[in-house]
């Protein structure tokens, strides 16, 4: 068994990579390795974070070490937020006699990964999100030390949809799927709600939001609010102006909820019988792994990308047999989609609720994972 830092954005900060990095570190501690997770300070990024103080449940042999302390006024308008993680890293690496150093995110927890492993000489993997690819390895900013992240890593972890930019970058990587939701938390099919469908709309509200398209959804319930309800999940910086655009067009017609921690997503999903998922003014393609837990509590998922689920098949996860989940509406005509979305629901029937889950898809991603870690040591 191996003693792994984890370096990573961790709950109750919400997202892909928080997320991912909660059930995985869940995981590989019932297989009985050490996992200690190195994360930011519970005051950060606070609008982005769900309600539950502290690290919430425990999992077994999953140990969080958040850095702690005042740290003194030095330059204005900086928390140190990397240093501060670093010097943590550092210390929690050698208290534990660490065998290797994981990293759930390129900026800051893959560079801080590297630094670490300069210090101390334990090897670290370096994983990648999408938009870091994006914004930071394409556009070629602070290209010197992701260089050098890149060449010192023992093993790269990527996608293939990201593979041909980091196959340069790395003469050490390997393909992994980004995520495989746990069948034993989120497959339970048979919890349909009763009456009026319920469809949802989830994620950080940033000041993009319409690259999201959830301007789109609005006009789309314009035409859907007698007949179904909606649900927003959602806290951020843009929170404000989009709750106003939404109440200045379908009223009080919305039900407003905050972030829940990861162990609490199934019973969300359960709650719903589908979410809208619109990916025509995203500015560049993004793995969500609410795709495949809602798909895998039975849900459906309403999208204008016509071959969605086929770019999760290129990952390695076989969803063809999720096919009957996915609503397919046109991006530009609300009224149109209001149509097919009713449609949809209407002609559902129960067997498309009750599909079977191979969990094999599962247990080869924590296997997997597993062999990539043991591998660097």
């Amino acid at each position: 068994m191996a003693k792994i830092v984890y370096l990573s954005k961790y709950p109750p900060i919400e997202g892909g990579i928080a997320a991912k990095a909660f059930w995985l570190a869940k995981a590989l501690g019932k297989q009985g390795h050490e996992i200690h997770i190195v994360t930011d300070r519970l005051d950060t990024e606070t609008e982005y974070s769900h309600s539950i103080k502290g690290d919430g449940p425990a999992s077994k042999n999953v140990f969080i070490h958040r850095p702690q302390g005042d740290i003194p006024w030095h330059i204005p308008n900086d928390n140190h937020r990397a240093v501060d993680l670093l010097d943590l890293a550092v210390q929690v690496i050698r208290e534990t006699n660490a065998d290797v150093i994981d990293t759930g995110y390129l900026i800051p927890y893959g560079l801080i990964g590297y630094l670490a492993s300069q210090v101390t000489g334990v090897p670290f993997l370096l994983r990648h999100g999408g938009s870091d690819i994006q914004k930071f390895v394409k556009t070629g900013i602070w290209n010197n030390l992701i260089k050098n992240a890149f060449e010192n890593a023992s093993l790269v972890i990527t996608d293939k949809i990201n593979y041909d930019v980091i196959q340069p970058l790395s003469n050490h990587s390997t393909v992994l799927p980004p995520y495989v939701p746990d069948p034993s938390f989120f497959y339970h099919p048979d919890t349909v709600p009763k009456g009026q469908p319920i469809l949802a709309l989830i994620g950080k509200a940033n000041y993009h939001w319409r690259h999201k398209g959830w301007h789109r959804v609005i006009d789309i319930m314009k035409h859907l609010r007698t007949k179904f309800k909606l649900v927003i999940v959602s806290q951020g910086i843009g929170i404000v102006e989009f709750r106003k655009y939404v109440e200045e067009r379908i009223d009080g017609s919305v039900k407003w909820k905050n972030f829940v921690h990861p162990l609490k997503m199934p019973a969300l999903f359960h709650s719903i019988n589908g979410i809208f998922y619109l990916c025509r003014d995203l500015p560049f393609p993004v793995f969500s792994n609410l795709i495949l837990e809602t798909v895998y509590c039975g849900k459906t998922v309403i999208t204008d990308q016509p071959d969605l689920f086929q770019t999760y098949g290129k990952e390695g996860l076989d969803v063809g047999k999720f096919s009957p989940s996915v609503g397919l509406i046109p991006g530009n005509d609300p009224e149109s989609a209001a149509r097919i979305i009713s449609d949809h629901f209407l002609g559902l029937s129960a067997s498309e609720t009750t599909r079977a889950i191979d969990k094999q898809d599962y247990q080869s991603y924590i296997r997997e994972n597993e062999k990539a870690i043991l591998s660097v040591l």
